[in-house]
């Protein structure tokens, strides 16, 4: 099962949404993440949060078109995207793409960063998205589709990463080992449309350019 979260960063531009919007089959808004699926005249399955961001003509407008909504308290030990997270961990998601993860309120960027190793630990593969970027989280292989010369950047998430092993990529590994606080992994690049990017032992965060 694959789940849509939107969240209520930044989004400039809504035409890489619709792809995700395909190819998902359950979509879920986390507070103020609703201003994005009105904007694109999306119903979402699910609304989730303590609604301390969003409009409340926004809140009003899902109401009259009976999406099922469910408040939490404004005090809490999780972000509305964390909630919005579990829900779709319970709902069975096996890929979950979150858009409007990333943006001003860098706290909540690194946070849902973060989450990505949450759903990591409970077998589920998260990406976050936004309009210039892929952020991955792996802890064994991922084969990578995109663009011949699109930057791709590779950065332990442990305090390192061993057996690291890289192809279709310009500067290739073959049993490396990268280690956190090192910027040695930034700005690698594509040399076809797929690169493969396997790990021994550790995290690694791997963030891919969106090419236009």
């Amino acid at each position: 099962m694959k789940v849509l979260i939107f969240a209520g960063g930044d989004i400039e531009d809504y035409s890489f949404v619709n792809q995700y919007v395909n190819i998902s089959d359950y979509i879920i808004c986390a507070d103020s993440g609703i201003g994005h699926t009105r904007k694109i005249n999306l119903l979402p399955d699910l609304i989730v949060g303590d609604f301390d961001s969003a409009s409340q003509e926004d809140i009003n407008y899902y109401r009259e078109k009976d999406i099922d909504i469910k408040n939490f308290p404004t005090r809490k030990d999780k972000t509305d995207t964390e909630i919005a997270l579990d829900m779709a961990i319970e709902k069975g998601a096996k890929k979950i793409y979150i858009i409007g993860g990333t943006g001003t309120r860098l706290d909540h960027s690194l946070g849902n960063i973060h989450l990505l190793y949450y759903a990591l630990q409970k077998n589920v593969s998260a990406v976050l998205i936004n309009q210039n970027n892929i952020v991955h989280l792996i802890d064994k292989e991922i084969i990578i589709s995109g663009e011949k010369g699109s930057i791709i950047s590779l950065i332990p998430f442990s305090l390192e990463v061993k057996g690291v092993f890289t192809k279709g990529l310009d500067y290739s590994l073959k049993d490396a080992v990268l280690y956190s606080g090192s910027s040695y992994g930034i700005s690698n690049v594509m040399t076809s449309s797929t690169a493969t990017i396997a790990i021994k032992s550790g995290f690694l965060l791997i963030i891919q350019e969106l090419k236009d």
